[in-house]
């Protein structure tokens, strides 16, 4: 038989080498269930929502569930002891997890512990690194609301530089970069991996600037992992823009395709627009793609 992960509880200690959801079970004086599983620390989910939520076990497995659905949280099912002695197997996940959780929770007046917990962990910064790694969780979790995050959004790129003019043209980008992504999802019947949508974004670029999109960050100074879009002109995204938004109106008009037609279908789409925008780079002797002027300007 298999060894199962040791099942511990939140101790008394309070130094530098404790993890933060214990010392908060510790503060807040709630039992924290915790398992050491292929070296991870594992909590349990059920005690971290009694906890901070300070409800009842039928209102903590309602919320939790609520939660689940709502949320992508990684958990796993492990043995979890009870207090009549029994070993129950119930949802753990790890710290990212109880964080995400506490976010996605608002404060009421029956969770008046709630708040308290949310400004500690706050200010310990748990939250601003969640931030970091899952930037949508600030407005999933009901931190700021949707509206406010459009308007930050703005106001960090105005800090960059930016001009209205290519903001403008960024979030319809982002918009019709969506509807490209999911009508390529919906068409293909096979299920597609990251790279398929890498590859498709790269048919998009070949189509318009005979580019990939590693030889343009290449041709911009750019690490591998950076947005090559918030560094390219305005014109080069209204460009990728509307041959993307091409390829889903075309691609909506398909279904059950395998994936080499359909990156056919987008390969066609950017070629054509890659026309129109050769004779535009042509007329201003600008290479859309970077913003650069053309090698042969003012010959």
């Amino acid at each position: 038989m298999p060894e199962l992960p040791s099942l511990q509880f939140a101790t008394s200690s309070d130094d530098n080498h404790t993890p933060l959801p214990q010392i908060v079970a510790k503060r807040w004086n709630f039992p924290l269930a915790y398992v050491v599983d292929e070296d991870q620390i594992m909590y349990a989910i059920q005690d971290w929502v009694r906890g901070i939520a300070e409800s009842d076990m039928m209102k903590v497995a309602r919320i939790w569930s609520q939660i689940k659905n709502q949320t992508s949280i990684s958990n796993r099912s492990l043995p979890y002891t009870a207090t009549d002695g029994k070993t129950y197997q119930r949802d753990y996940t790890n710290d990212k997890g109880l964080y995400l959780i506490a976010q996605h929770l608002r404060v009421t007046k029956a969770r008046l512990v709630l708040d308290e917990i949310k400004k500690y962990l706050a200010e310990s910064g748990a939250f601003v690194d969640l931030v970091r790694r899952e930037p949508k969780t600030v407005v999933t979790s009901g931190a700021i609301d949707a509206d406010a995050a459009i308007d930050a959004g703005i106001e960090a790129y105005l800090a960059q530089g930016k001009d209205s003019r290519w903001i403008e043209a960024r979030i319809s980008g982002k918009m019709k970069r969506a509807r490209f992504t999911a009508a390529l999802t919906t068409a293909v019947r096979e299920l597609l991996s990251r790279q398929h949508y890498a590859t498709a974004t790269d048919e998009i670029y070949l189509g318009l600037w005979q580019r990939t999109a590693a030889y343009l960050k290449e041709e911009l100074n750019l690490p591998p992992k950076a947005s090559l879009r918030d560094h390219q002109p305005t014109i080069a995204l209204g460009y990728q823009g509307l041959a993307e938004d091409i390829a889903a109106q075309r691609l909506g008009d398909r279904d059950e395709l395998s994936w080499e037609e359909a990156r056919l279908i987008v390969r066609q789409v950017a070629q054509l627009i890659g026309k129109h925008a050769a004779e535009t780079s042509l007329f201003l002797q600008t290479d859309l793609a970077t913003g650069k002027p053309l090698l042969n300007a003012g010959l």
